[in-house]
């Protein structure tokens, strides 16, 4: 198998790297829900604006994808813990 088709072994997102951290990943995710929970509050309390809609929604992505890395952190993590130890 030639080097193009290997796994990347570094992040392909332009983020700096304590974001990648995974501490630091979950607690972005929850401030990504808190933000989201104003807007689609207002959104689904009868309030229908373009804003709440997009920033609400926005807001709940941003969560996921904070909530994936800091899972691909943890993951990475527990596999290390798990593979054995070569002396």
């Amino acid at each position: 198998m030639s080097e193009q088709y290997s796994r990347r072994s570094h992040p392909v997102l332009p983020l700096p790297g304590f974001l990648f951290k995974p501490v630091t990943a979950v607690i972005i995710s929850v401030v990504h829900v808190y933000l989201s929970y104003g807007h689609l509050y207002n959104l689904f309390s009868g309030e229908i604006l373009w804003t709440h809609i997009w920033k609400g929604f926005g807001a709940l992505l941003g969560a996921y994808v904070f909530a994936a890395l800091a899972s691909r952190g943890y993951a990475r993590r527990a596999v290390k813990e798990l593979e054995p130890k070569l002396e």
